[in-house]
């Protein structure tokens, strides 16, 4: 086995065919991705130079914010690129009836990558922010309202300082370029989500301390990414309320994305109001509205993934899976999941990447296959209040039965998975989301996910978080003693559903 040591100027590229993975550096002979033990990366200036914080330190429109981020020490953090990884030698591969095997990938590095929103000096200097000194005092006024308790912690470095959390909540942990932030790619995959009654959205949790911010693309007049955003194309959503948000804008690029600032570990984008997590956000954007939180935005290793594991969706393409043209299906090991963890399971965690005309929420599949185990995930943070926790999935015949944990206490004993409702039996509350859609056949109409009367959402439980605390579902699979591998659990999103939602659903 050899260690492989690498620049970041020297062209670094991985190439899969039909037998084996290849790394090619500057058109020279290909090495065995096999034969690799570890990639590394020199640590000297022009590689440091390619990095988020120095990125940022060099453009000319982000001064204050670059200022705050070396004050606050997050610009340390933010030099950070890789886990100590070492991938299996096989990618990971299942038979589906009579078809070729479906290959799963593993990555062959384990990234540390970043997302960042940036508040351009000028956005700062119309709030009468023009130096570090206001940008204190802003973050001050802010955030010791939220956190009193916190509001004498001086020292910027400390995380409980207001800078700090002013910083912090502006960085996602993990990287995603523009089209990627949300479902939306701009072209076709707005058609999965029915616009009329819905914003395609996502939720992630940020490096500020049990802080979620929302993502989502409203269609109208003045369409576009925005963030802790409510309504409905240019009016309220079908809860009345009507909040704008910021709006990630473009810089000074024409390419085909001219919204995302690129470097080596991750993205930043500018947008055009000030970015907190103030108790208005708190309280009239996460805290009162149902959250459909997909499976992959549960793990930043995940979402680092997530172009490929969307690819063209309109595309399917399982017979040629070595080809990463139209996506790729990925392999998860256990261990090297951020808030996802595992007992006892005896396979990797396996996500089918996007088919247009797969029944589920966004299209793709999240599969556990084998028997017995149990997985823990950490919750997004969810604002001070009473929750539901709501799982969607599928029912079959070779489903497992569940035992479910909310925050170690046993929220349900015993859930079959196996009974598949018929219409004249099927309770309502438990149908897929009827704004959710699908390619019904491949033949460009759109159907519902919910016409098909296996996917349901079950009710996991409910829970009262103080704002600042963790919280934990834990899914337990019963074996029965017979079915072994041909179990298969497939987890497709979570709903969080804030108890003045569910009282008057």
């Amino acid at each position: 086995m050899k260690k492989l040591i690498l620049s970041f100027a020297v062209a670094l590229l991985c190439v899969p065919t039909t037998a084996q993975q290849y790394i090619i550096i500057n058109n020279e002979t290909p090495i065995l991705v096999s034969d690799v033990d570890k990639i590394t990366y020199e640590q000297d200036e022009q590689f440091s130079s390619h990095l988020l914080p120095a990125v940022l330190a060099a453009d000319p429109k982000a001064r204050l914010f670059s200022g705050a981020l070396q004050e606050t020490g997050m610009a340390e953090m933010l030099c950070n690129y890789e886990y100590e990884y070492y991938p299996p030698k096989e990618n990971y591969s299942i038979m589906t009836g009579t078809w070729e095997p479906i290959v799963y990938y593993y990555n062959t590095n384990r990234n540390k990558m970043f997302t960042m929103f940036v508040e351009t000096d000028n956005v700062l200097a119309a709030q009468g922010i023009n130096s570090i000194d206001d940008l204190k005092a802003y973050a001050k006024k802010v955030y010791d309202a939220v956190y009193p308790e916190d509001a004498d912690i001086s020292d910027p470095k400390d995380s409980r300082n207001s800078l700090n959390r002013f910083v912090a909540y502006h960085i996602l942990p993990f990287g995603c370029n523009y089209w990627n932030l949300t479902y939306y790619d701009g072209k076709q995959t707005d058609k999965v989500i029915d616009t009329d009654m819905t914003d395609i959205a996502a939720w992630y949790g940020t490096h500020l301390s049990h802080a979620s911010l929302k993502c989502s693309y409203p269609m109208g007049a003045e369409s576009g990414i925005y963030l802790n955003h409510r309504g409905l194309k240019d009016g309220p959503d079908k809860y009345g309320k009507q909040i704008r948000g910021a709006k990630v804008v473009p810089g000074d690029s024409n390419d085909s994305d001219p919204f995302t600032h690129q470097a080596f570990n991750g993205y930043y984008f500018y947008i055009d109001r000030i970015l907190a997590y103030d108790k208005a956000t708190q309280e009239d954007v996460l805290g009162s509205e149902l959250w459909r939180v997909d499976f992959k935005a549960l793990s930043p290793d995940i979402m680092n993934n997530a172009e490929e594991l969307r690819g063209n969706f309109l595309v399917y393409d399982d017979n040629h899976p070595e080809d990463a043209r139209n996506g790729r299906n990925y392999a998860y090991d256990w261990n090297c999941l951020e808030n996802i963890t595992a007992e006892n399971m005896n396979a990797p965690l396996l996500i089918h990447r996007a088919v247009c005309y797969y029944p589920t929420y966004l299209c793709d599949i999240v599969r556990l296959p084998g028997d017995g185990g149990s997985i823990t995930i950490k919750l997004p943070p969810l604002p001070a209040g009473e929750w539901e926790i709501r799982m969607g999935t599928n029912t079959q015949s070779y489903r497992p039965t569940l035992k479910v944990y909310l925050n170690d206490q046993v929220a349900i004993e015993s859930l079959d998975l196996t009974q598949i409702y018929d219409e004249s039996d099927y309770p309502q509350k438990m149908k897929a989301p009827v704004e959710c859609r699908f390619n019904n056949g491949g033949s460009g109409n759109w159907a519902s996910i919910s016409e098909y009367y296996d996917n349901v959402r079950y009710p996991l439980g409910r829970i009262t978080t103080d704002g600042k605390s963790d919280n934990y579902l834990r899914i337990e699979c019963l074996s029965d003693g017979e079915k072994g591998d041909r179990y298969n659990l497939d987890l497709d999103y979570f709903e969080f559903v804030p108890k003045p939602i569910y009282d008057n659903e």
